[in-house]
């Protein structure tokens, strides 16, 4: 089971930051001007949240 959890983990990560780079593309591209602040700080909370999580070995 922890192994399954693990996988699962793995590819949860993958998708996150899959659809951080995305958003942070789009930010660079000048789209949502009128809520880029708030866009690019969930971006790197984001960010932040994926680090802690590989750094740490947390399971989530």
């Amino acid at each position: 089971m922890q192994e399954t959890n693990t996988v699962n983990q793995g590819d949860l990560l993958l998708k996150l930051d899959q659809d951080r780079a995305w958003l942070l593309e789009n930010l660079d591209k000048g789209k949502w001007p009128e809520i880029r602040s708030e866009l690019a700080a969930l971006e790197r909370k984001i960010s932040k949240l994926i680090i802690s999580v590989q750094e740490n070995n947390v399971d989530i």
